[in-house]
């Protein structure tokens, strides 16, 4: 997690994705089923769309102090 998201690319590998998320890769692609976040496929390989990955994290509840 050393890129800061400004400087994180508009569209990143999987890898990419699971090192600055913490996504997992099976996550990804049922995310990407579900349709919350968004990806491209260049020829074998899939590339997130980044903004999107940051749009689904900011849709998620906030953790408050409260035990639930």
């Amino acid at each position: 997690m050393d890129t800061p998201v400004t400087e994180f690319p508009e569209y990143a590998s999987i890898a990419e994705i699971t090192t600055r998320f913490g996504i997992s890769r099976g996550t990804q692609y049922r995310l990407i089923a579900d349709g919350k976040i968004e990806a491209v496929k260049v020829r074998a390989a899939v590339r997130i769309v980044t903004a999107t990955v940051e749009k689904y994290f900011t849709s998620l509840p906030r953790m408050t102090g409260k035990s639930q």
